[in-house]
């Protein structure tokens, strides 16, 4: 127990077996930092109490005082000072050098501790290094040196010429709790070659035991897939400059977050393609942002890479055939076909531009959707609705249209009145109205009694957006959600993270995707988001 977290550091080391010498002056291809062990209490004692887990931390606070000697740190550990790893791969993948740095208080206790604990007693060499037999890992080779124990497999892993120094390894500290960096560019190219080599013929094989069994659809899907996702792996190694993933816990904000990096090199294709995501105006998220009151907000705009594009359209006719094969009547196989051919257009563009919102309940408890996508030829598809509503009984005992109701601008707005709605989407809305608005390019639907708010999206503008965001708000999705709960109840969750009654914009999850100089994928978690889940949680189990 008391050396279990030690074990686990032996066992990173014995992952690819007995390295061979290390070339001097090499830069590490992965390099992890992670902050030091109070510094990870603290934030675990943060992170614990959001989940009223409080005591949990407090135990492992014990435990570790009692491991600790005073000047001596934690079994020789200092545990104010961070954890570092790195890794150079080398063509030899298995034997890529690995080196883990370890901060030391008090080189004898740590010795003794590996003796008298584990049962390991380092054998000090020549050079100034020991050299440790431990089980399943065979050799591992320490070194003491700049208040650091580094251990490598191989004494050239430690030697002094090739050792990070520390002040200059966790120099930049941005305030993550734990950071790991990929530099792709440092991957020898013969390992990329034979990586990507390798990923070809694991996919010819697979494609090849299968043949039989794919149907002429799933040949044509695969064979696309498989093109443009060796395509894509070769882009990255080839063109990626390196990657970043840092987490970060601020409790001073009340805020987890966490974020992935990708850098690429200047002038090649995955640069270009990253700073194309950069800089785009949306008109769905234009008519969406309207909904200033929003439990929910989703939106995204992208597309596939010229390249990606290439044979898409042979992607879709093959979908559509297969979809209306799969259809038993012959009036429902050719109205579904009629159908599918009047969205292919937008499938086939390679596209993607859409949003949606849910508004917060109102006083009755009732919701407001409002979303809109662009599509190519909407007309078409519009004219063809129209004549199934016009032609086919099912539509008509389903649903009442009104077609034309109103000319807004470019937009024809149609309502649709559901008969068959199941009691529930009435109770979370309030309405079995659907609101439809078409132009040319733009669909947008409301769930709403009176059409009002999406009359007001269908003012909007486009606006610059990011690849992807998603925003919402815990709180505003309890009142939906949690609607089992007695009044009370529900009061009680709300009262314990927000005493002041202060909710807004301190209950939140974000998600953001951008492009640009760089592709960046950001995630934020604010505390009483977690502290309002884990309430609710906690009265479920009761």
């Amino acid at each position: 127990m008391r050396t279990r977290w030690l074990l686990a550091l032996i066992a990173v080391m014995g992952l690819c077996g007995t390295a061979d010498a290390q070339a001097k002056n090499n830069e590490p291809t992965v390099e992890l930092r992670v902050r030091s062990v109070k510094d990870l209490l603290d934030k675990a004692e943060y992170v614990a109490g959001l989940a009223a887990q409080e005591e949990a931390i407090r135990g492992v606070r014990e435990f570790v005082k009692s491991l600790t000697v005073e000047g001596k740190g934690i079994q020789g550990i200092n545990p104010d000072q961070p954890f570092g790893l790195t890794a150079t791969l080398t063509q030899d993948v298995i034997d890529s050098p690995i080196l883990v740095m370890v901060p030391i208080s008090d080189q004898k206790q740590f010795l003794s501790m590996l003796s008298e604990q584990l049962g390991i007693t380092p054998e000090k060499q020549d050079d100034g290094t020991y050299k440790a037999d431990v089980p399943l890992v065979n050799a591992l080779y320490l070194r003491f040196a700049n208040d650091y124990l580094y251990i490598g497999r191989s004494a050239d892993d430690v030697d002094l010429k090739s050792i990070p120094v520390p002040k200059k390894f966790f120099a930049k500290d941005d305030d993550s709790i734990a950071s790991a960096t990929v530099h792709v560019d440092r991957i020898p190219e013969d390992l990329r070659t034979l990586l990507i080599g390798q990923l070809e013929l694991a996919i010819a094989e697979q494609r090849k035991n299968n043949a039989d069994n794919e149907s002429p659809t799933e040949k044509v899907v695969l064979d696309w897939l498989s093109e443009h996702f060796t395509d894509g792996v070769k882009t990255l190694l080839n063109d990626a400059k390196q990657i970043t993933v840092r987490a970060f816990i601020d409790e001073k904000s009340d805020e987890l977050s966490g974020e992935l990096i990708l850098t690429s090199k200047a002038g090649t294709t995955l640069a270009k393609n990253v700073a194309g995501l950069a800089g785009r105006k949306s008109l769905p998220a234009g008519v969406v942002n309207v909904v200033k009151d929003a439990s929910v907000k989703v939106s995204g705009k992208a597309g596939l890479p010229d390249g990606v594009k290439k044979d898409l359209d042979k992607v879709v006719d093959a979908a559509i055939v297969e979809i209306t094969k799969s259809i038993e009547k012959l009036e429902d196989r050719e109205g579904a076909k009629l159908f599918l051919d009047k969205i292919a257009p937008t499938l086939k563009a390679g596209e993607m531009d859409l949003a949606m919102a849910l508004t917060t309940p109102d006083a009755k408890g009732h919701c407001k959707m409002l979303a809109a996508i662009e599509m190519v030829k909407v007309s078409e598809l519009e004219a063809l609705i129209k004549l199934v509503a016009l032609l086919s009984p099912e539509v008509n005992n389903a649903a009442e249209l009104k077609f034309n109701v109103e000319k807004i601008g470019d937009y024809n707005l149609h309502k649709i009145t559901l008969k068959n709605a199941p009691p529930e989407f009435e109770s979370f809305f309030g309405t079995t109205n659907v609101w439809v608005a078409a132009s040319n390019n733009l669909v947008v639907v409301s769930i709403e009694e009176d059409g009002k708010l999406l009359r007001e999206g269908l003012k909007a503008k486009p606006i610059e957006v990011p690849v992807m965001t998603l925003d919402l708000s815990a709180t505003k999705l309890m009142r939906i959600f949690a609607k089992h709960l007695a009044p009370d109840e529900l009061k009680a969750i709300l009262v314990d993270a927000f005493p002041k009654g202060d909710a807004e914009g301190k209950d939140t999850l974000s998600v953001t995707i951008t492009g640009g100089e760089k592709l960046t994928v950001k995630g934020k978690l604010k505390g009483k988001a977690v502290r309002l889940v884990a309430d609710l949680f906690q009265l479920g189990a009761n």
